[in-house]
């Protein structure tokens, strides 16, 4: 049984064509006609509105050939860079997996990215050039690409269109020729890996997992993690792409089991699952988990049901585990949670999660990066939020993240390009010529990066440049502390940190957005910008006056002039206790303007 068993993903840059290859790949297997526009592997209504994969979707299938049948386990990837850590768990079940590039766009960065991925994980990759039934591909100088980056030879190269079913059975065949059948013992004790997990509130949670050695059948014992948790096997399903029940999961497959827990506080995926009778079981290594690059705060619009966010948010990460939470609370905003995450496009996925999932409205504060602070102590601090950032006089050095980037981009294209890596203060590290294309490697400092990056990249190439990031190292820069100071006391909730090239533009802003969101009080209110301990910037909100005098119609001049005195004496009275208070609307509009 096991040598016919054939594990393998789809991996390839955004829209290049995954999800229309693995639908017809499940055509040709299944003998069933399948609509182009039909969703049969996309599971989210978020998926199908944007067009992309999000979270990674196992299918089984079976194929016969030459009197043989093979079951084929088929895992669609996304093809975008923050989603990167759900390619790297589902390349972990494989023995293979087809790196699919579009004929009208080349390789890209995400290309290299999964492919470097896919070949440390010693997987057998197979390049494909899509989309070739589109009448003005140069097929020839896909093939120069991929023989001169990814070092493979001409005849290992197969060609097809997805949209038509072109050359999908070829590939069908050489899947069964070149990827190996899964490794593993069916009469060692039960080892198998969580790849996989999402809650279902009427089962429980659910794990994809992929067995190692051994067997699992329902009814049976399970442990997780060093005896921590053992549960009961109540049933195991497959996707055929329909939910097929079966009684058993053998070695080197890939499937579903339902253990009807109600955990949602613990990360299960990369454990190892076995049974409960192995007393020599070790704990495993989990997956490494991936370091997040961006972090931003998220409130609940509504604190009273801060439990049902809390439990929400533990939910969606049992199905997203590169998001990393810590519980947090802001005198404005109440209660929350300080969240990582690897990119802006994680972060929107994200929200709308939440909002269509879990029916909650959720305030996200401005995005920052971790900021590496030396104090005069010599102790090294990683500060994400900016409200936590120490005294200045505490802080002997701040250090800022920075990315290597890989960008891909034709010929045309590449002085405009040198020209805005420039200036977001990028550093050309290298810069490969080819025969169509170009590739720069940059090291750009993570908060340039976050900031409109890939919509400038995109629009000054008319969408054929790509690039893709990895954090390298912390760097010295001329990053300051911005303060704000409001009737002199100081507002934690603005402090930001910024490049000494942004501090102008971005006080000018804040200070014009200030003034127009607070309301006038009876007493004047002075809006002060610091920078390191200088006032860069200040504006006074004039109050306004109430006419004390105005009932007076007559009389000696100085019953008017003592109501004036009292008014004057009240105003400072008022000044030196009187609060001013920041609503979240004001917060919003801050928000826009950090966007």
């Amino acid at each position: 049984m096991q040598k016919y068993i054939r594990n393998f993903s789809i991996i390839a840059h955004i829209d290049h064509g995954k999800s229309t290859l693995s639908k017809k790949i499940i055509q040709i297997c299944t003998k069933k006609k399948i609509n182009n526009k039909e969703s049969i592997i996309d599971s989210m209504d978020l998926e199908k509105e944007k067009g992309i994969t999000i979270k990674s979707h196992s299918v089984n299938l079976k194929f016969k050939y030459k009197k043989k049948i093979y079951h084929l386990n088929l895992i669609d990837t996304p093809g975008h860079t923050d989603f990167s850590f759900e390619v790297f768990r589902s390349l972990h079940a494989c023995e293979g997996a087809l790196l699919l590039i579009d004929a009208t766009k080349g390789i890209q960065a995400q290309t290299l990215a999964n492919f470097y991925v896919a070949k440390k994980l010693n997987l057998e990759i197979i390049p494909i050039i899509n989309k070739i039934d589109i009448s003005y591909v140069n097929t020839k100088s896909i093939e120069t690409q991929i023989i001169d980056i990814l070092k493979y030879k001409k005849k290992q190269i197969f060609y097809c269109s997805a949209k038509t079913g072109k050359g999908i059975k070829k590939i069908i065949k050489n899947i069964i020729h070149k990827i190996k059948p899964p490794v593993g013992y069916i009469n060692k004790p039960l080892q198998a890996i969580i790849i996989d997990s999402y809650f279902n509130n009427y089962i429980g949670t659910v794990f994809f997992i992929k067995i190692i050695n051994g067997f699992l059948k329902k009814n049976n014992k399970i442990k997780i993690s060093n005896n921590k948790h053992i549960f009961n096997i109540e049933y195991i399903f497959l996707k055929k792409p329909k939910k097929i029940i079966t009684d058993i999961l053998l070695c080197g497959e890939i499937g579903w089991i339902v253990c009807k827990t109600k955990k949602t506080n613990y990360r299960f995926i990369g454990e190892i699952i076995t049974s409960n009778k192995n007393k020599e079981f070790k704990k495993q290594i989990k997956f490494k988990q991936q370091t997040p690059q961006i972090y931003v705060s998220i409130y609940p619009l509504n604190n009273t049901n801060f439990y049902y966010f809390k439990k929400s948010l533990e939910k969606l990460i049992l199905n997203d585990p590169s998001i990393q939470i810590k519980p947090e609370q802001s005198t404005l905003l109440g209660y929350g949670f300080r969240c990582g995450f690897l990119g802006l496009l994680h972060i929107e996925i994200t929200k709308e999660r939440l909002l269509r999932e879990y029916n909650l409205d959720i305030l996200i504060t401005p995005p920052n990066v971790v900021y590496k602070i030396k104090n005069k102590k010599n102790k090294i601090l990683y500060i994400s939020n900016p409200e936590k950032i120490p005294n200045k006089h505490e802080i002997k050095k701040i250090k800022e993240p920075i990315a290597i980037c890989n960008i891909i981009c034709p010929h045309q294209y590449i002085g405009k390009i040198i020209s805005m890596c420039n200036q977001k203060r990028g550093i050309q590290k290298d810069l490969i010529f080819f025969k169509n294309y170009v590739l720069l490697k940059y090291e750009i400092p993570i908060s340039e990066i976050i900031t409109n990056f890939s919509d400038t990249l995109k629009c000054i190439s008319n969408g054929y440049a790509s690039f893709n990031y990895v954090f390298l190292k912390f760097k010295t820069t001329n990053i300051f502390i911005l303060e704000v100071l409001i009737n002199y006391k100081k507002i934690k909730q603005l402090t930001t940190l910024i490049h000494q090239n942004n501090i102008k533009k971005y006080s000018e802003n804040l200070i014009k957005t200030l003034k127009n969101n607070i309301n006038k009080h009876q007493f004047n209110i002075v809006i002060q910008i610091v920078c390191n301990n200088k006032i860069i910037k200040s504006i006074n909100i004039k109050s306004f006056r109430k006419n004390v005098i105005s009932k007076c119609y007559g009389g000696d001049v100085s019953r008017k002039k003592k109501l004036l005195y009292k008014q004057k004496k009240g105003k400072q009275k008022m000044k030196k206790f009187g609060n001013v208070s920041l609503n979240k609307d004001i917060f919003f509009k801050i928000i826009k303007l950090n966007k």
